[in-house]
């Protein structure tokens, strides 16, 4: 189990709270431009941002989920988490969004390799995998950047998708 909240240099990784956090990630969600590279619908208010971010809370088993990524001691910058791929598993997926405003600061690779080193340290996963559309360069140079490998080009949630997977260190 992912034991929050945790931090990072730069990065705080915690909970959502829905209400607090609903205006500041709707920044992202409620950007069609930005969410582009995300399967499924855009929310078109933050009320309904809410709703997306309760919807996720509890949609995991205890010790995985998609939580807020916080700049230590600022705003709320994204979510990143790790989760069971499509919310059923049976492999656990890393997944990190970044609003608009704070994107290209280095923060999707720092959570993801805070998410991926908890994840070594605190169970006993032997693989993550994450997806991205091929056109999103910045996501898979994050999964790069990670120490995730190009693992083959996959029918995710509809769409194809690049795989990226990434082995526990020995």
């Amino acid at each position: 189990m992912i034991e929050l909240p945790f931090e990072t240099a730069r990065l705080r990784i915690r909970p959502f709270r829905p209400a607090a956090d609903a205006a500041p990630l709707h920044e992202l969600w409620g950007d069609a431009e930005a969410m582009r590279y995300v399967p499924g619908a855009t929310p078109e208010t933050v009320e309904a941002t809410q709703a997306r971010i309760e919807a996720a809370i509890g949609r995991a088993p205890t010790g995985w989920g998609f939580w807020a990524l916080e700049e230590r001691g600022g705003p709320l910058v994204g979510g990143a988490g790790l989760f069971p791929e499509a919310w059923e598993g049976p492999e656990v997926a890393l997944a990190y969004h970044v609003v608009p405003s704070a994107s290209g600061r280095g923060y999707a690779t720092e959570a993801a390799r805070a998410l991926l080193d908890a994840a070594w340290r605190e169970t006993d996963l032997d693989r993550v995998v994450a997806f991205a559309f091929e056109a999103n360069v910045a996501s898979t140079r994050v999964m790069q950047k990670a120490g995730m490998r190009f693992d083959g080009r996959v029918d995710y949630r509809g769409h194809e998708a690049a795989r990226y997977v990434v082995e526990r260190p020995a």
